[in-house]
């Protein structure tokens, strides 16, 4: 436990610092930061299964790329598909995993949650901080 506070106080240093380093008028990014805040007061415990499901869902490029394009705008299946050039099955799998952790849900069109744009900016930030290493 004491682990996940010391984790949780370095999110809120690592926030505060890209506070300073933020531009005031980018308002998607406020409501990120408003959101993001808010959720780490009330940091429920970790649930495992969740976390790994979420992870497995961001863990593939083309799940990224799908929800960059969902952030610019609503897209069909179809145009999904054309622009990622893989086999409908490949999509239908993609769009599966995204929607049953919340990123996408499918109206006329497949649209990207709030929570998918917080996860894709959660990333961006994440890659920001520094080069992964395998």
């Amino acid at each position: 436990m004491e682990d996940l506070r010391a984790q949780l106080e370095e999110l809120k240093r690592r926030l505060e610092l890209l506070e300073k380093s933020i531009d005031p008028v980018d308002e998607i990014m406020l409501s990120i930061k408003a959101l993001l805040r808010k959720r780490l007061e009330t940091l429920p415990e970790l649930d495992e299964e969740k976390s790994a499901k979420t992870l497995k869902a961001l863990a593939n490029p083309d799940r990224i790329r799908i929800l960059k394009m969902l952030s610019e705008r609503p897209m069909g299946f179809k145009e999904i598909k054309e622009a990622l050039g893989v086999e409908s099955p490949t999509v239908s799998h993609h769009l599966k995993l995204l929607k049953r952790t919340g990123m996408v849900r499918s109206e006329d069109k497949y649209v990207i949650t709030e929570n998918g744009r917080l996860l894709l900016r959660l990333l961006t930030i994440i890659t920001a901080l520094g080069e992964v290493e395998e």
